[in-house]
């Protein structure tokens, strides 16, 4: 029986131009599709945030533009002191059978502190 899983995953992106974010989202959704075995018609939805820093382009538009036809959805994480940087993060939905394992490329970590420096 399948079953429908979500899955996080992070990177972290060179720049703010829509080209780097292009190829960090781009990067990171396909290494979330190979480590855990899935393919893309797997995936359900996709739901992407990014650190305040970034504003010159959307992840989704980057998915969109390669033919990705999934629902995807962005947002803005919410900036904190001590915050990650030119941050995407995605919780993508996917249709699974087994474990899924998070990926976290470039700089960024799989978890945040409990709370922010005050």
């Amino acid at each position: 029986m399948t079953a429908v899983r979500a899955v996080r995953g992070a990177t972290t992106v060179a720049e703010d131009t829509p080209r780097h974010i292009a190829a960090a989202t781009r990067e990171l959704v396909a290494e979330l599709l190979v480590r855990n075995g899935l393919e893309r018609e797997a995936v359900i939805s996709l739901l992407f945030t990014c650190s305040p820093d970034l504003t010159s382009d959307t992840p989704a538009l980057a998915l969109r533009e390669e033919g990705w036809e999934v629902p995807a959805l962005c947002a803005a994480d919410t900036a904190w002191a001590g915050a990650p940087a030119r941050t995407v993060r995605v919780l993508a939905h996917v249709t699974s059978y087994g474990p899924l394992a998070p990926v976290y490329l470039g700089d960024s970590a799989p978890t945040r502190p409990a709370q922010s420096p005050r």
